[in-house]
């Protein structure tokens, strides 16, 4: 029984944060030759986690000699699977459990990590992070990997440690706080830029990461300089998740820098438009759609796929339980900017010609005389 390439990519890219868990087991008895491999993932129909659906309706034990079971897990076992992973082998003594995980699960739940050091604690049980072998398309894959396999390292070491609880912030502070996001996305209120990024490459991996505006930078030209600067000439597709559209002087660089990279698209989506009145900021805007740039309001409510949704999903720190996010009485507001966008797109009248234009203008529409 097999797995699909797609759904291996998919859910075992620590990258992505896919809803389902997938478990590959393999199982080997001492004294055996050949090994047993099955996978299997969530039972969504009896509300059962993969680990817990394996251990009571796929394996059957045997008593006559010693199994290895190596476990391959998108995800880290939950404090429940933990658990149920622990009566399991109280009455399965001759098993030993070896789980590799691609990613962790709500890390930042205490219950999880207390679960996962007591499981870890056991003498037949082992839990390591999945480490990539051979040819990786991109070293982004490589480096979340290694980060994974830190944090598993120091949760399962010494609870409450200073040192843990501090690296363990570090390692989540590249997600958006909560407050950040529901305060400076929301279309009702002016605040600090921030950029949310995802950049896709043609081999389906994804980096996902934000930047935010400073003293000498706007966000944009912040992503421009110090985020992508470095990345490898390859094709990808890049888009931007902002908390208001870019200004005139930020559009001029988006499109230097594409000109420049021919290679890399670019999908602009914004919480409200910024300073739309200003003349500047309505030209580059244009521009922009005028070159090929994709440019969209963020819906904020009423879809269950909106896109403030997904980021709150993939892009914010929120806590376990608070995978929604619905604010409230922003639908007119996500009007009023999609009609005032595409009124930049469409109607160039507020658009003031230069003196220039408008002799030239006159030149080729010369009025005619009327005689009485």
């Amino acid at each position: 029984m097999h797995i699909s390439k797609r759904a291996l990519r998919k859910h075992f890219d620590p990258r992505e944060y896919p809803k389902e868990t997938y478990l590959l087991c393999k199982l080997e008895w001492r004294g055996g030759i050949r090994s047993w491999k099955h996978w299997v993932r969530n039972d969504d129909v009896n509300d059962c986690h993969a680990e817990q659906y394996f251990l009571e309706e796929i394996f059957e034990p045997r008593c006559y000699n010693i199994c290895d079971m190596t476990w391959y897990l998108s995800y880290s076992p939950c404090w429940k699977c933990c658990d149920v992973i622990r009566d399991f082998l109280e009455e399965q003594t001759n098993v030993n459990i070896y789980i590799h995980v691609a990613r962790l699960y709500y890390v930042n739940h205490p219950n999880n990590c207390r679960a996962l050091r007591e499981l870890n604690s056991l003498e037949n049980v082992t839990i390591e992070a999945m480490e990539a072998e051979g040819k990786v398309s991109h070293a982004l894959n490589h480096r979340c990997q290694s980060s994974q396999s830190l944090q598993i390292r120091l949760i399962i070491s010494k609870p409450n440690s200073p040192l843990l609880i501090l690296l363990l912030v570090l390692f989540f502070r590249w997600k958006m706080q909560p407050e950040d996001f529901q305060r400076n996305y929301s279309p009702r209120q002016n605040g600090r830029v921030y950029l949310l990024y995802e950049i896709r490459w043609r081999s389906s991996s994804i980096w996902r990461n934000w930047c935010s505006n400073n003293p000498e930078q706007h966000a944009e030209v912040n992503f421009l300089e110090n985020h992508f600067n470095n990345q490898p000439q390859t094709p990808c597709c890049i888009t931007w998740f902002l908390s208001a559209s870019p200004c005139g002087n930020c559009c001029r660089r988006i499109l230097k820098f594409l000109r420049s990279h021919p290679n890399v698209t670019l999908v602009i989506c914004a919480a409200k438009l910024f300073r739309h009145l200003d003349i500047r900021n309505r030209r580059g805007l244009r521009s922009l759609m005028m070159n090929g740039v994709a440019i969209r309001i963020m819906n904020l409510e009423g879809n269950p796929d909106t896109l403030s949704k997904y980021c709150w999903r993939n892009f914010v720190a929120h806590q376990p339980g608070q995978d929604d996010y619905w604010p409230q009485n922003v639908t007119l507001y996500f009007i009023l900017n999609s009609i005032e966008l595409l009124h930049i797109f469409l109607v160039s009248r507020h658009l003031k010609k230069t003196p220039g234009a408008k002799i030239n203008a006159k030149k080729k529409n010369p009025r005619k005389r009327r005689f009485g």
